[in-house]
Order: structure tokens, then C-alpha cells, then sequence
């Protein structure tokens, strides 16, 4: 669906969320954007955990801290793929768009064990895909 419109349904805000989780997360593992790794990296998807919820029936729904920690860690790992350099926008968000297509098959295997974080990291992460957002034109 194209993000342009005005529709504000719990199923659009959480794509949108889920998006912003994956292309920050894209943007901060990917070698020419933050270069993290490790234990960093690991930080950008506990907090991605902790700004989810489990409002599923709300308007405002952003997506389950499930949902949340999988696409950035999607991002992440497409980011390390042989293929990051050469990924423009377009190419991101129809892959992207795939991934959502499959998003309950592909985060049944997130073990959420290990998710919490600090409120310090969270807003860390809240600015940086706010950052990343704006480094990819969205």
C-alpha cells in the first residue's frame, strides 16, 4: 500500500511503525550509515521490543514488541546482505513490503527473552530512525 495517503487504521500505523523499525535498523547496522553492531545493534532491537504493544484493536496500534523487535531486526539483516550497497529507496520498501506480506510466519521465532531496555535507549532509538527516516527521504 502506498504510504502517502491519509488513512489512519490500526493495520496502516502499525505498517508504518514496523517500516520505521526496519529502515532504522537498516540504516544503523548498514556500513555507510551508523556501522553498528554487536551489543549495539542488540540495543536497537530490545528497544524496538519495548515501544511495541499489545493493543491490537486500537487505532494507534504500532505493532506487538514481537512484530516490533523482528522488523528491525529484518532491517539489520538485510542491511548485512551481499547485496545493501546497491538497494535504493524503491527496492527497500518493495522488499520491505514482501517481508510485511509474511510478518506472522516470520516473527513466530523472536525469542522476546531478553527485551528489556532503558528509557535512555528507547529515546536513542525513537531519534535515530527519526534520522534515518530523514537520510532516506520518507
Amino acid at each position: 500500500s502506498d504510504f502517502d495517503s491519509d488513512d489512519t487504521s490500526s493495520s496502516d500505523s502499525r505498517k508504518k511503525e514496523l517500516m520505521a523499525d526496519a529502515l532504522s535498523a537498516f540504516f544503523l547496522y548498514h556500513d555507510s550509515g551508523g556501522d553498528l553492531y554487536g551489543a549495539e545493534i542488540d540495543r536497537i532491537y530490545r528497544s524496538a521490543y519495548s515501544v511495541g504493544d499489545c493493543e491490537i484493536m486500537d487505532e494507534g496500534h504500532h505493532g506487538t514488541p514481537n512484530e516490533r523487535r523482528c522488523a528491525s531486526m529484518w532491517g539489520a539483516e538485510l542491511a548485512a546482505s551481499s547485496d545493501a550497497s546497491i538497494i535504493d529507496l524503491l527496492e527497500l520498501k518493495s522488499r520491505f513490503n514482501l517481508w510485511y506480506d509474511g510478518l506472522d510466519y516470520h516473527c513466530t521465532t523472536i525469542d522476546s527473552s531478553s527485551a528489556s531496555t532503558s528509557s535512555r535507549t528507547t529515546v536513542m532509538t525513537l531519534i535515530m530512525a527519526g534520522t534515518a527516516a530523514t537520510w532516506l527521504g520518507l
